[in-house]
């Protein structure tokens, strides 16, 4: 456990035995194993028998084990179906919340990949939001803040997981004979990805592989038609199910670090709703740099609006779920450019 992880389970185990929890969170950053942990353990102190004089759980006892191994039947944690949060699932949420507790005198939820939610999830979520439940407390993890709903960002407190340091993984991978600037890309992957990636690494293949993406991701994010043609020439070589998949990791990190950079202001002016829409949002973290080069020249030559970079990565979701439901590769790319260009 590090010891940002440690210092959010003081800071909530404090707001528990204060009882000043509130009814809802939007843990953002990177590191979801931090995220998970920090719930558990606040699920701990509210249920824990044997509270220390300090506040804390005694982590020891048979009801702390079953919450750190995910027994607890007041623990509900909803993740993707497929690739993203379905408005079936929340309405399966609403049912069970109306439902009194099992065991404990609370309720917790957590919602991991919450900016995939569609629109329709997201309303869904909205309603519970607007009329809070005395001692249930939601979590919602992202990435962004600013890839859910401004309406929902405004109704829970915010609060920042850094990502871990990825030099160690960086180093490794070089040491590996992989290119730094891939190395640095790679980082990024799960862990799983980061071995198949490394078992097949070939330079010259992976040069071509960015650069292709890149091509596509600046059509893409300029609305241009002619991204149409790149996924059926260019990238038709690398749409092979997993490949794919792994691309649209790909893009999506793109997309998060081209909204970090827009959201600084120190490229491009933002629109004024826009700008009035991220107000409250918290100040960006220093996090590892994914192609800056590129999304500090794309922001400088060309208009682009944060709409239509979330846009972007609702529709990278939704096309993850294609193809992890057994949709043709290409055919699911081609729909992406379709969604995303103007073809009047």
């Amino acid at each position: 456990m590090n010891k940002q992880t440690e210092q959010f389970q003081k800071y909530f185990s404090g707001l528990v035995a204060q009882k000043q929890l509130s009814h809802g969170y939007l843990l953002t950053g990177d590191d979801l194993l931090g995220k998970r942990a920090v719930v558990k353990n606040i699920g701990q102190t509210l249920a824990c028998p044997n509270i220390a004089e300090d506040g804390h759980a005694c982590l020891s006892c048979e009801v702390c084990e079953r919450i750190a191994a995910d027994q607890y039947p007041d623990i509900l944690t909803i993740e993707p179906d497929g690739k993203s949060v379905r408005v079936d699932q929340i309405r399966e949420l609403k049912e069970w919340l109306v439902k009194s507790p099992v065991e404990g005198l609370f309720k917790i939820v957590v919602i991991e990949a919450a900016e995939s939610m569609n629109p329709s999830a997201a309303n869904a979520l909205l309603t519970f939001l607007e009329e809070p439940v005395a001692n249930v407390y939601l979590f919602l993890f992202a990435k962004e803040a600013e890839l859910l709903l401004p309406t929902i960002r405004s109704r829970v407190q915010q609060v920042h997981f850094q990502p871990d340091d990825q030099t160690f993984i960086i180093d490794q991978l070089m040491s590996q004979g992989i290119l730094a600037s891939h190395a640095q890309i790679m980082a990024r992957f799960s862990s799983e990805a980061i071995e198949r990636l490394s078992d097949t690494y070939d330079e010259a293949n992976m040069t071509d592989w960015f650069t292709a993406l890149n091509q596509l991701y600046r059509l893409l994010a300029t609305s241009n038609r002619t991204a149409f043609v790149v996924i059926q020439s260019r990238l038709k070589v690398y749409l092979s199910v997993q490949q794919s998949l792994d691309g649209l990791d790909y893009l999506l990190l793109l997309n998060h670090r081209t909204i970090k950079q827009l959201k600084t202001g120190q490229t491009v002016r933002l629109e004024t709703d826009e700008a009035e829409n991220m107000e409250s949002a918290q100040e960006v973290k220093p996090v590892a740099i994914i192609q800056e080069k590129f999304v500090k020249a794309l922001l400088e030559q060309q208009s682009i609006s944060l709409a239509h970079l979330l846009k972007m990565n609702h529709t990278f979701y939704e096309v993850k779920q294609r193809v992890g439901a057994n949709v043709s590769p290409q055919l699911a790319f081609e729909r992406l450019a379709v969604k995303l260009s103007k073809w009047t």
